[in-house]
């Protein structure tokens, strides 16, 4: 991914009526009611937010390389109320500085832009038993039509601009092959194409 900080704010910013959705989508199908939570890469903040806001048991941590995105995360959580349960922290997502076991949601949006094979493992690594990573891109299976419709153009086009890559469940299947994840992950194609972990 050509790194536009320009183009990422915009495709964050339009993408804001569809945050909570996801977050809905990540609560029910991670089971979890409280805990932590990490939103990873340079479209994060959004669902870390959604997420807050939603429940009062969980806190989250935001981690990208730029100081924009941690500022957007920090500012919507502002909006919410929920700032208190929020850390930002400025790091490369690769290698995720958090210990084993430690975390209970891991989510990662547009991550086809910058999925390496130890990005996957570090999710992996980082979640407790019984823990969940949603990692992938798209919608979502909870967002609406009606959220989606104003959006979608000028979605595929800020995402094409910055070189958004075409994946498929084959690839992805692959990937998951070579780095030793197969029997802990599942593929999803609901509402995009998604990597289910369980930890």
């Amino acid at each position: 991914m050509k790194r536009d900080e320009d183009l990422i704010e915009q495709i964050n910013t339009l993408w804001l009526p569809v945050y909570p959705f996801m977050a809905a989508h990540a609560l029910a199908a991670s089971g979890a009611r409280s805990g932590k939570v990490l939103d990873l890469g340079p479209f994060a903040g959004g669902i870390a937010v959604g997420i807050l806001a939603r429940s009062a048991g969980f806190h989250a941590k935001v981690v990208d390389e730029s100081e924009r995105v941690l500022r957007s995360a920090a500012e919507w959580a502002a909006g919410k109320g929920c700032s208190s349960r929020l850390t930002v922290q400025r790091a490369p997502v690769e290698a995720i500085d958090e210990p084993d076991g430690s975390v209970d949601l891991v989510t990662v949006r547009g991550a086809f832009f910058f999925l390496t094979p130890l990005l996957l493992r570090e999710v992996k690594r980082v979640l407790r038993p019984g823990g969940f990573g949603w990692v992938g891109g798209g919608y979502g299976p909870l967002t609406p039509r009606e959220v989606i419709a104003p959006i979608a153009d000028r979605s595929r086009r800020l995402n094409e601009d910055l070189g958004k890559l075409r994946v498929t469940v084959a690839e992805c299947k692959e990937l998951l092959r070579s780095v030793g994840l197969a029997a802990c992950t599942r593929i999803s194609a609901r509402g995009g194409l998604w990597i289910e972990v369980t930890g």
